[in-house]
């Protein structure tokens, strides 16, 4: 069974509960912030990426594998199924094993390679 992590965000007379373990990515939406899951569920939450991004930075354990890329989005980077610099889209899997693609510029994406280089395996030659 895996631990329940979650990300409570309060507002005026509310709570927003963010389920990290189905999370997919988060995407700024002017003031507003949309929250993708792996189930395929999304919503809209009235918090801005740096709100939540500061929310993230005081959870030791979500701060390793939720990362900010660029200016749209905070992705779960235990999601990526791929990386493709040139086309500049990044890819994620979902529960089903679909996959959705992102647009992120092609530095972002550069700075993402040097940042996993170190947690996998070379390609075979």
């Amino acid at each position: 069974m895996t631990q329940q992590k979650r990300l409570c965000l309060n507002g005026h007379d509310e709570l927003y509960i963010i389920d990290l373990n189905r999370l997919l990515y988060l995407q700024a939406d002017d003031h507003y912030t949309d929250v993708y899951y792996s189930t395929g569920a999304h919503f809209l939450v009235p918090f801005g990426l740096v709100k939540i991004e500061e929310r993230i930075a005081a959870m030791p354990d979500a701060k390793i594998y939720l990362l900010r890329l660029g200016r749209k989005y905070i992705v779960n980077t235990n999601r990526i199924f791929r990386i493709n610099t040139t086309k500049e889209l990044l890819y994620l899997a979902d529960d089903e094993g679909n996959t959705l693609s992102l647009h992120v510029s092609k530095p972002v994406l550069r700075s993402l390679l040097e940042l996993l280089k170190g947690d996998y395996l070379p390609a075979a030659t």
